[in-house]
């Protein structure tokens, strides 16, 4: 079967289908929903409380009407169920208004908005009551009824053979797979779609630990190159201007006793923002240069590139730097520099995987920012040298458990102090009513030569979103600062684009700088002392301390300021957490315990970029599962053996390493 077999699916939907990566029936059946509209239960208005998300059964009292606030225009309802009374509002959707009438009966989807009255802002609406119905993420020319379609179409009409031993099935209590991908796509009830998702984690994570279980086995099969490294630490420190802290000696005593073995380096370096992991960095790629050998250094962003090409030229004269929006002919001065070997020092993003860059002699590989990095990726720039050695570092903090079992295939080291003298962030949640005190306050300090982030969620306002984008919220910051020179930066602009606004931020031309989290990783501004995040209730701990780590890099105290109109439960919670501690262990610690592990975990290990993936809600518990019945794969029959690792090949491809042998 083929997707073009199915109804409705022709050449162009075809083509807006592979561009969300389904090209198969099975990459279909694993086009997970993004999320689930429950309508198999419905709430009585006079139950409800702000924050619910809740599906609700009404009878529409008016014919919509229309107006107009702040340039927007507002379409809205007035509903009752017998309870109480509501007021669904959409805004931007003006089609809205000709699609309601006095008396229809909607089961409504949405969350609750209570002050003086109930009102839910862009809710879903359905004119029947249809269970639970998945939602998935689309593009325009998808509708949601097509792929739902297209997806039981296949479901009915594709075998699903299960791969895992029936014994694993009932001593993990695991539904079979056929079970879970129909119930994932299409629950009966909550109870069976959390059954569902455990399953299909269990799945992702076990063909993970299948696939690092024989990457470890190749490694160790491997020689690599023992470095020279007598003598290189105490030249490199007596260079450094500032004594480092000990747990960065620490680290570095790891990567010099790493790189003196021919057992090839395969090391995580873990700190929180701020604590000095590039000098790490500088140190072992010091080492690759004293026995002329190739360094790389793999970035996430051309920005963060950037920063580190320009503080690591300053040690390494012939560093040369490789982007994607480099012009033609400096790029091919750049492969021709590395290829010949004329440059000790490559610093650049992901375009250096590209098979036109080779390398003269590479000894050591080191991606910056890991989490924004997969195996797939690390396992393709390894590939351009033999048997290099490998560092990682990752400022997203993880506990150190799940940090030893989700980078099962590298040895860990923690920089867990910050430089001395540096000023703790104090954080601070403002309330709407002083938010225009709070932006007259940045102006000035601009005025003093500081510097300010403002950062959003989103570009542009989307329907069912709540919250400040940066399109609204670029001319209203210029309207209440008028004479403060504002600036703006986010992941849809020309990379020369983004390089000026933010030279124009670092030299001061633009002190608040307004941006979406383009500027979460590595941007390192030491004038900034003001972080503003808007709709702060939309943004994980995670990222919230990423974005808080962007100041507090200079003499000057810095503040991380919070703003959200209102908070649910949860949203509450992570703020609190935010202000109570600056270590990013304990709020690692703390936003595992709140939503699991699915996002340290989830694909983005895989190097495949998935936004849906299934380990959004995958338990420690169904991990560690996972990882023991990947010990076990070995003990199968070998034609069970085979199957999974040709399906963790498949999973992970481009694992070269994976054999079947």
């Amino acid at each position: 079967m083929m997707l073009s077999d199915i109804k409705g699916i022709g050449p162009k939907r075809l083509a807006l289908f592979s561009e969300l990566h389904i090209q198969t029936p099975e990459d279909l059946l694993r086009f997970y929903p993004r999320e689930y509209l429950d309508y198999s239960h419905v709430s009585q208005l006079r139950t409800l409380n702000d924050g619910d998300r809740v599906s609700i059964r009404v009878r529409v009292q008016s014919d919509p009407t229309v107006f107009y606030y702040k340039g927007k225009t507002i379409v809205s309802l007035r509903v009752s169920d017998g309870t109480g009374n509501a007021t669904l509002r959409w805004m931007n959707q003006p089609y809205r208004a000709n699609q309601f009438h006095s008396g229809d009966i909607l089961f409504v989807h949405g969350v609750v908005s209570k002050k003086r009255r109930i009102v839910l802002y862009n809710p879903q609406i359905n004119r029947k009551q249809e269970g639970i119905i998945p939602v998935y993420a689309s593009i325009k020319g998808l509708p949601q009824a097509l792929i739902r379609d297209a997806v039981a179409d296949v479901l009915s009409k594709c075998e699903i053979p299960d791969p895992l031993p029936h014994e694993w099935l009932n001593r993990f209590a695991l539904s079979d797979l056929k079970t879970a991908i129909r119930e994932i796509h299409f629950p009966s009830d909550m109870e069976k779609l959390n059954l569902a998702k455990k399953r299909l984690s269990f799945d992702e994570a076990f063909l993970y630990f299948t696939a690092i279980q024989a990457l470890k086995a190749d490694r160790r099969r491997r020689n690599g190159f023992a470095f020279q490294t007598d003598s290189v630490l105490e030249t490199f420190l007596a260079s450094v201007s500032f004594q480092p802290t000990e747990a960065q000696l620490r680290t570095m005593h790891d990567v010099q006793n790493d790189m003196g073995t021919d057992i090839p380096m395969n090391r995580l370096v873990q700190g929180d923002v701020g604590s000095g992991k590039t000098l790490v960095a500088e140190f072992a790629l010091a080492i690759a240069e004293y026995n002329h050998k190739q360094g790389v250094l793999l970035a996430p962003t051309e920005l963060l590139a950037e920063q580190h090409f320009k503080t690591l030229s300053k040690r390494f004269p012939n560093a040369c730097l490789y982007t994607g929006s480099m012009k033609a002919k400096e790029k091919k001065t750049a492969e021709e520099a590395i290829e010949s070997g004329s440059t000790s020092v490559v610093i650049g993003t992901h375009a250096l995987l590209s098979d036109v860059v080779r390398f003269h002699d590479l000894g050591l590989v080191i991606t910056d920012e890991q989490h924004r990095f997969g195996v797939l990726q690390r396992a393709k720039i390894e590939e351009k040298g033999t048997r290099p050695d490998v560092l990682v570092m990752s400022a997203t903090p993880i506990p150190r458990t799940l940090a030893l079992l989700l980078y099962a295939d590298l040895d860990l080291s923690v920089i867990d102090q910050l430089p001395p003298g540096r000023k703790p962030i104090k954080t601070h949640f403002v309330p709407t009513s002083k938010r225009k005190d709070l932006y007259r306050h940045l102006a000035e300090c601009a005025k003093k030569g500081e510097r300010a982030y403002i950062v959003c969620p989103l570009i542009e306002q989307t329907d069912g979103f709540e919250g400040q984008s940066l399109e609204e919220l670029v001319p209203e910051i210029r309207s209440i600062l008028p004479e403060t020179k504002i600036g703006y930066l986010h992941g849809q602009m020309k990379e020369l684009e983004k390089h000026a606004a933010m030279e124009a931020f670092r030299s001061g031309d633009t002190p608040v700088l307004i941006a979406t989290t383009v500027v979460e990783v590595g941007v390192d501004v030491p004038e900034a002392t003001a972080m503003v995040i808007e709709g702060a209730d939309h943004f994980g701990l995670a990222t919230l301390h990423q974005l808080r780590g962007r100041v507090g890099r200079g003499d000057l105290q810095s503040h991380c300021y919070l703003l959200a109109p209102k908070l649910s439960d949860h949203a509450r919670t992570r703020i609190e957490a935010m202000l109570e501690t600056n270590d990013g262990f304990v709020l690692a610690k703390k936003d595992l315990d709140m939503r699991g592990s699915g996002d340290l975990f989830g694909v983005k290990q895989s190097g495949e970029g998935e936004t849906n993936s299934i380990l959004s809600g995958c338990t420690v518990e169904t991990i560690e599962m996972a990882s023991k019945a990947a010990d076990e794969v070995i003990s199968l029959p070998s034609t069970m053996y085979n199957v999974l690792l040709e399906q963790a090949r498949s999973r992970f491809q481009k694992l070269n390493h994976i054999s079947q042998n």
